[in-house]
This record gives structure tokens, sequence and C-alpha cells, in this order.
């Protein structure tokens, strides 16, 4: 590998180095202090509605310490290729392939979102390849609520409704019960709502492809053997704290630490805590137990983590009516209300995989929601926030309300 030595971040505009593997092209660009640089690189891997841009500040943080490559497999980030038929394990393959044709030493991921689901697989499945990993926005892509919500993202975008996707895409990025504590700027909400609305065609269905990339993915059959540091956003409704903890604990030789005052995008919020623990764990040091911004969890604490991960309220008004266009109306009790989704009781017809219903609550515009799991408890659901005007209703009625900590906190 030759690497540039001459970094700044306008480098990262710049067009990549491209690497084919047979009809598959690979982007990436690659830094470090010497053109020739032995040690184990640092690979960022980046999710969603993120470009080499995005990591301008991590590659100036780590270059001082470790060479640094940015890489962008078929269909990420910069690299428009479209690859349908690959599925997370073959992409996850592809790095080691790129490892190999560039004779690299062992490999240290930093994956996001996505790119944590491509960082993990690529640690377990190719161990000799990989020094260390370090993964933040990780799940097994099991929970039902978020797998809900992706299907949902998708036949919005199906349909054409760009507004109704970014809203709901946005809410899951950025939880607005929690923006006074991230610190997320108006002027940065905004932006990255700007973003996904602007989505080309080519972009959205590059994301439909990598979204039906993490549906079809079955789950960890392996995990990461080597030394792993898994972060959570203590307020990430995506990717919960709990299944952090769970990914964690079944690594053999994992850390997960929960970074204080951040969502689905710690990263991106709270960098500074990050970075004081990126840089012990690629040092091979022991990462400090507690900070001011981070807390790593024990052992003991991996399993044990409360999975209600929101505050419910006990509703000022308990009756409320559930609509369907097509189907009819039913009036319901509700028995929880949540900001993410809630619980109603009622004599309610079969609603598994049906769309287009509405919660009419007094004091609320018409709520949206997707039907979850329907047993003798009630009709559990979650709300895509796919309505602005709705979601901005609803988020003022939890605002008004103290929240408590974190659940797992």
């Amino acid at each position: 590998m030759h690497y540039r030595t001459d970094y700044c971040a306008a480098q990262l505009n710049e067009a990549p180095q491209v690497l084919h593997l047979g009809d598959l092209r690979l982007h990436y660009q690659a830094y470090a202090c010497r053109s020739h640089d032995p040690r184990p690189p640092v690979l960022l891997l980046g999710g969603a509605f993120q470009s080499f841009r995005s990591f301008a500040a991590e590659v100036s943080e780590l270059l001082g310490e470790h060479p640094v490559i940015l890489l962008d497999l078929p269909s990420q980030g910069g690299n428009l290729q479209l690859v349908p038929d690959l599925s997370l394990e073959q992409l996850a393959d592809l790095i080691a392939a790129f490892a190999e044709e560039l004779d690299l030493p062992p490999l240290m991921p930093i994956g996001l979102s996505y790119g944590s689901a491509l960082a993990a697989l690529f640690a377990a499945r190719h161990p000799t390849r990989c020094a260390r990993v370090l993964l933040a926005g990780i799940t097994a892509f099991g929970r039902p609520g978020a797998r809900l919500l992706l299907e949902e993202g998708l036949a919005l975008l199906a349909e054409g409704r760009c507004d109704a996707f970014a809203h709901g895409a946005l809410t899951g990025l950025l939880n607005p019960l929690r923006l006074e504590q991230t610190g997320v700027a108006p002027v940065f909400r905004k932006a990255l709502l700007r973003q996904i609305q602007r989505l080309s065609a080519a972009d959205i269905e590059r994301y439909r492809q990598n979204s039906q990339r993490l549906l079809n993915f079955q789950g960890f059959h392996a995990h990461p053997s080597c030394p792993t540091l898994v972060l959570a956003g203590e307020y990430d409704h995506f990717t919960q704290p709990w299944e952090h903890a769970h990914f964690a604990a079944a690594c053999a030789q994992a850390s997960c630490a929960l970074i204080h005052n951040a969502d689905h995008l710690a990263q991106f919020e709270q960098r500074d805590a990050c970075a004081n623990l990126y840089n012990p764990f690629l040092r091979g040091e022991a990462l400090p137990s507690r900070s001011p911004d981070s807390s790593l969890l024990a052992q003991q604490q991996l399993l044990q983590l409360e999975k209600r991960h929101e505050p419910r309220l006990q509703p000022s008004q308990r009756h409320a009516r559930l609509q369907h266009a097509e189907a009819g109306e039913w009036t319901v009790e509700i028995s929880e209300l949540g900001f993410f989704g809630g619980l109603l009781r009622g004599d309610l017809p079969n609603m598994r995989g049906v769309r287009g219903w509405q919660l009419l609550c007094k004091d609320l515009p018409a709520q949206p929601l997707l039907p979850l799991r329907q047993d003798h408890n009630g009709l559990a659901f979650v709300f895509p926030h796919s309505d602005q005007q709705a979601s901005q209703a609803l988020a003022s009625q939890f605002q008004m309300q103290p929240l408590p900590a974190a659940a797992c906190a």
C-alpha cells in the first residue's frame, strides 16, 4: 500500500482511488505519516447518508498514530455501483479481498451504523485479517420494531413519498426528545433533513438495496474474536443500548461503552467522548471504566440492560379511535403511550401487515401507526413519524413531561 502523506480535509472531496476486483469497484483513500507504513491501518466504514467528508475530524485525530484508509464498497458513500445480488456477508468478504489485493497487514475497522454490520462481519469471517474492531450503531437487525420501520421507509419511497420518508428517517437518527441533551443544533437537523429529502433516484435505489440487505440478513452465526469495542449512544432508539450490549456479550473480547448525551449519531454529537475511547482502544490500552462523557458497562451488565428504552405516559384521555380508510374505525383504549409507540386495547380485527392506520386522540393530529404485535395484552404499535406535523405535536406532549434518564444508564 502506498499512502498519501499530504492529508488535509479538502482532499476528502477529491476523486478516490479505485480498486477493480473483477466487475466490482472499490473506492478508497489512504493516508499516513509515511508513504510506506507497515503498521495496522484504521479502516473507516460509514453508514447511510455518509461520505468520506463525514470523517474529516476522525482522520485528523487518528493520523498521528495510525495509517488511515477510507473505503466505500459498492453502493456505499460515493460509490454509485449497484450490487443488488450481493449480501451483507459478500460485501464484508470484499473487505478481505481488498486487504489481500493491496497486501495490507491486519486491519482495525471502525464501522458506523450500516458500516458497523460490515465491519463486524468482516472481523468474524476473516479473523486473521482483523487486529481489532470498533463498532457504533451495531445491531443484529432482529428487533421487530426496527425491521418494521425499515420496511415502512422502503414502502414510502416506492410510493414517491420522499418527504414522509425523510421525516421518519431523521427521527430514527436524531431522537427529538433528547435534542437538548445531545446538543444537536437546529441548523444541523435541518441540513440533514434536506439532504435526505433531496436524495437522487440513484441514491434512493442504493438505499433501497442496502436496506433490503439488512432485512435479508439472518443474523450473526459467528462474532468477532479479536478485541472489540462497542459504542452505544444512551438515547439511541434506532439501535438501542441493550442491543449493543447483547452484541458485545456474544463477542470473545468485547467491551461496551455507553456514550452519555448521544443517540444514533454518537460519534458526531459527542466527538470528544468517542475519541477518548478510540485512541486507547486502538493502542491496546485499558479503557477508563467511567468518565464524565461515557461509562464502560461491566460484563455482568451486558445481558441485563432494561429493554424499555423510552418513557411511557399515562394518557390524560385514554379513549381514542383507530381508523383505516378501507377497513373502518374502532374505539380503543390507550393503555400505554410513548413517543415511539404504545399499546392499545379494544375489540380489534387482525391487523398484522396492514398499513394505513391512524390513531385519533384528543388534542393531537391524527397519528400514523404501524401494528407491531397483537395478542391478549392488546395491540402493540410503533409510530413511523412520517407526518411532520403529527410527530412534532406528539413530541410536544412528551417535552412537557419530565423525562427519566435512559433506562440503562
